[in-house]
């Protein structure tokens, strides 16, 4: 695979990211299949988290078992009380000195390594930008060997609130959601990093539930937890906006896959994207649409322009309107 910068950092990275969240040691010997299959087709880095249950420990079985170069391996810091993920809490709530140091020497017990290439801070708020000790927590684990790269992942759709850390050049990476339906990073933080010199990796590029691989059908929907709250009317007009992608990927001669990966893929500022592959099949489809380079401009900024749809999932999962289902 043709390997990006990751801003100025020097670090050479795949296009596509195997995302490890829903990672699955499904060989004998714990490791998973679709992780060596996506390393034996070129895919050079990993993203996984602290907070991603087995996740690590996966990862590490199945790097035990692959006789090739070592990728990048990017993780998160686990914030301290993971009940408390969408609504402010003071910086010292969630990360501590100790607690940041904590989760990075578990993770690289868990992964078997002596230096992680990127550790993100597993949530943001934009009142943590004016923080300094979780930034000379991970700059101390730096200077130690421990880690390489800093970075933060951005939660949910707040992909402005990592803009001053941008800026002001204090972080080498941030993570953000980013689609054809979350195109908005695109205006703000995407253009930023790429002016400022920082890596950005991209994650539900297929949407929060997958849809935009092409597989949303109601019965699918329905099944999906950060929509369990959502009104009928909510989803007949999700799956009527993704009828509309799917028409504009058809009309180009492609699928949801190829137009969602390769109009992810189509600004230059976009570092990687960490998706989810769940097998051979999904790891192959996502490198060839990723080969195939960016998407014509009249298609990129029409997806830009026209199918932009502010919404949030998860907060479906908990949240009612009035006492009702959210609409």
């Amino acid at each position: 695979m043709t390997l990006r910068p990751f801003g100025t950092s020097g670090l050479q990275v795949s296009p596509i990211t195997f995302g490890a969240m829903r990672i699955v040691g499904d060989r004998p010997d714990g490791a998973s299949s679709a992780l060596l299959a996506a390393l034996e087709r070129g895919i050079t880095a990993i993203d996984t988290a602290r907070n991603y249950g087995e996740s690590e420990a996966i990862v590490a079985r199945t790097l035990r078992a692959w006789h090739g170069a070592r990728p990048l391996i990017a993780t998160k810091v686990k914030p301290r009380d993971i009940s408390n993920w969408r609504h402010y809490v003071p910086m010292d709530v969630q990360f501590t000195s100790r607690s940041i140091e904590a989760s990075v020497e578990e993770s690289l017990r868990t992964l078997g390594v002596d230096c992680l290439d990127l550790v993100q801070l597993h949530q943001w708020y934009y009142r943590w930008s004016h923080e300094t000790t979780w930034l000379e927590a991970l700059h101390a684990l730096r200077a130690a060997g421990k880690i390489r790269y800093i970075g933060v992942s951005a939660q949910d759709h707040e992909h402005d609130g990592v803009l001053k850390l941008v800026d002001d050049r204090l972080v080498d990476g941030v993570q953000v959601v980013f689609n054809a339906f979350e195109s908005r990073p695109l205006v703000s933080v995407v253009p930023l990093a790429a002016a400022r010199g920082v890596g950005v990796i991209a994650r539900c590029v297929f949407d929060h539930s997958g849809a935009l691989a092409g597989v949303a059908t109601r019965e699918s929907l329905a099944r999906d937890v950060k929509l369990a709250n959502a009104s009928p009317e909510l989803v007949t007009e999700y799956l009527r906006r993704i009828d509309r992608l799917h028409d504009d990927a058809r009309a180009h001669g492609m699928d949801l896959v190829e137009l969602s990966v390769r109009f992810a893929l189509t600004h230059p500022g976009m570092s990687t994207l960490a998706i989810s592959l769940a097998d051979v099949a999904q790891v192959e489809a996502a490198i060839a649409a990723a080969d195939k380079g960016p998407l014509p401009e009249v298609l990129f900024e029409r997806i830009r322009r026209e199918h932009v749809w502010v919404k949030n999932f998860y907060y479906f999962s908990t949240a009612t309107v009035d006492g009702n289902r959210a609409v």
